[in-house]
């Protein structure tokens, strides 16, 4: 066949009936488009063109269309268009014939559109995907099945397709799960594993990666991995101190953990669906600052973390989502969608996402864990909290709230404490942050900066907008022992604010801390930031005014307020889910 150009379909087919199949481990993308042709048949030109176009919530439409042949070998165009969710990767449409008309525009005659029977796809992997026609019998068409390859590079240098290879069954020591091509990890991993990107991996319960610095394991992730919880909301994955995890994904291919129900048409996930990730460490925390180290899970007091060594690893994550994560064992008992306990500098925290989550979006309890490029976007409490002593460094951050009419729940842009039991426990939390926009929903929620119980900070280059709920501030300072520190442990320079209060003090020996924080820094506003959705507009102030570089090696000169310089300059673009832009 001589094959289609790409998205010559139009808008025609959308009301092609169809049903996503299956929920699966490859992730279909548009990496996948172009021609696929049974290559094994080398004289043979036949086969289809796929395109696959995703939407902002994840859901796909496969744009199939190719050439039947008669028994004359004529040629009869025929065209799908299967929708499926975001991880599904099989899928039966209606398919149809065309004849007559044009596409170009010329002329007044319109195609006429048939059916002409169904389609099955199903793709194993990156090269390898199986076709099925079944004609109606009005066509004397018999039922024919391709297996066909890609005409065009997938998987070498240069492509894009991470899913090099099919299913084929589930490793030593695992089980099925209820999902198609899934494996379910429960209990502890004592062993060095990889979590291959043909599997859905299913945790059930708590999983913890090796002992408390002991039979510690390490776990690698590959890009394109889907992880997702067993359907009871209890289920976490924990890293002991002295273990690591490689999650290492890439912009094309991020790795999802995500709600068994995530991903599927037909079904709904919610926010607290499975628990979250938790990175365990050896760095110092000011709950337990001397040997044995006996730091405690607020929301498991069997897991241990805590220890002496600023620098330690707890591996990597790069390019990670965590969907619908955040389980409550009950008040002050949360997993968050990402949980950093005593974790050392030497992690690796680049690019993580957390969407939808019931409880924090990031929260640190002491260590020295360093990130760039963190996004939390409607959750469901506070978008990034600290604690126990955290003094790790943060830049380019974003976070946006969700509507209050959808009721997820929202709070403070910073939730930021030292230490809740003591206040001046040493080490105090003096984290720095540079580039970050924290965006409100208007009407609900809670402060934008909230600065209590002795934290410390270097702050710079934030924007604040839109926490606008009656009693509460774009920047709010609580506590005796957190204004004894403005201007030494605690700074606050180009801080943009624009709030219906854009200034306020708790009740707790703190009255005009927040507005000294404001004054004593450099380059500090309020006013409207103007912006096109989350980005400055054209003239925005924010890309103007300037903004603090410091000669620290982990933090890029960007000097601006907030976490994009421009409109142009959306880092959050094809490897976040569901921002609206």
């Amino acid at each position: 066949m001589a094959f289609l150009r790409k998205r010559i379909l139009g808008g025609a087919l959308l009301g092609a009936l169809a049903v996503g199949q299956a929920h699966a481990a490859l992730v279909l993308t548009d990496a996948f488009d172009g021609g696929w042709a049974d290559l094994s048949n080398p004289n043979s030109a036949r086969g289809w063109v796929f395109d696959v176009l995703t939407a902002d919530d994840g859901t796909k439409t496969l744009y199939v269309t190719g050439y039947v042949y008669d028994a004359d070998g004529n040629p009869i165009w025929v065209t799908a268009s299967p929708m499926l969710g975001e991880f599904e990767n099989e899928a039966s449409a209606e398919l149809f014939k065309f004849s007559g008309g044009t596409f170009n525009g010329a002329g007044s005659e319109t195609p006429t559109r048939e059916a002409f029977g169904t389609i099955d796809i199903s793709f194993a992997n990156c090269g390898e995907a199986t076709v099925s026609v079944s004609p109606a019998a009005s066509t004397g068409f018999q039922a024919q099945t391709w297996t066909v390859n890609p005409l065009q590079e997938l998987v070498g240098e240069g492509g894009q397709c991470v899913y090099k290879r099919s299913f084929t069954g589930c490793p030593s020591g695992t089980t099925a799960g209820a999902l198609p091509r899934s494996c379910v990890l429960t209990g502890s991993i004592t062993h060095d594993m990889t979590l291959t990107n043909d599997t859905t991996w299913q945790l059930e319960g708590l999983v913890t990666i090796g002992g408390d610095n002991a039979n510690s394991a390490t776990v690698t992730i590959e890009p394109g991995t889907v992880i997702t919880g067993s359907g009871d909301s209890a289920d976490y994955l924990y890293v002991n101190p002295g273990s690591r995890v490689y999650a290492n994904g890439t912009p094309y291919a991020p790795i999802v953990f995500t709600s068994p129900r995530d991903g599927r048409l037909g079904e709904t996930p919610a926010p607290g669906d499975w628990g979250g990730i938790v990175l365990s460490g050896n760095a110092p925390d000011n709950k337990c600052p001397a040997a044995p180290f006996d730091c405690r899970s607020e929301f498991n007091p069997d897991l241990r973390y805590g220890g002496d060594d600023p620098h330690d690893s707890s591996g990597s994550l790069r390019y990670v989502q965590s969907r619908y994560a955040g389980f409550v064992f009950s008040e002050g008992r949360e997993v968050n969608a990402f949980t950093f306990q005593a974790v050392g500098d030497g992690t690796v925290l680049e690019h993580l996402q957390a969407y939808r989550g019931k409880d924090d979006g990031f929260e640190w309890f002491g260590g020295t864990a360093r990130a760039r490029y963190l996004v939390s976007y409607e959750g469901g409490d506070d978008a990034f909290d600290w604690d126990e002593g955290w003094s790790g460094k943060v830049q380019f951050a974003f976070s946006k709230w969700a509507s209050e009419a959808l009721a997820l729940g929202n709070d403070n842009g910073f939730e930021s404490s030292s230490q809740a039991d003591n206040h001046d426990a040493q080490p105090r939390a003096i984290p720095a942050w540079s580039n970050v926009t924290l965006i409100g929903n208007g009407s609900g929620g809670g402060n934008g900066l909230h600065l209590k119980e002795g934290t410390g900070g270097h702050l710079s280059n934030i924007l604040v907008t839109d926490f606008n709920k009656s009693g509460k501030a774009c920047l709010y300072v609580d506590h005796a022992a957190t204004g004894a520190i403005v201007g030494t442990d605690l700074t606050l320079d180009y801080a943009w604010l624009n709030c219906s209060t854009n200034i306020a003090d708790g009740s707790n020996g703190t009255a005009g801390s927040a507005q000294a924080l404001f004054d004593a820094g450099e380059g500090n506003q309020t006013g409207n930031p103007q912006l096109a959705g989350f980005l400055p507009a054209a003239g925005s102030p924010l890309s103007t005014a300037g903004g603090l570089v410091t000669d620290d090696p982990f933090f890029t000169a960007a000097p601006y307020i907030g976490a994009f310089r421009d409109a142009n300059d959306d880092w959050t673009a094809g490897w976040t889910h569901g921002i609206a832009r």
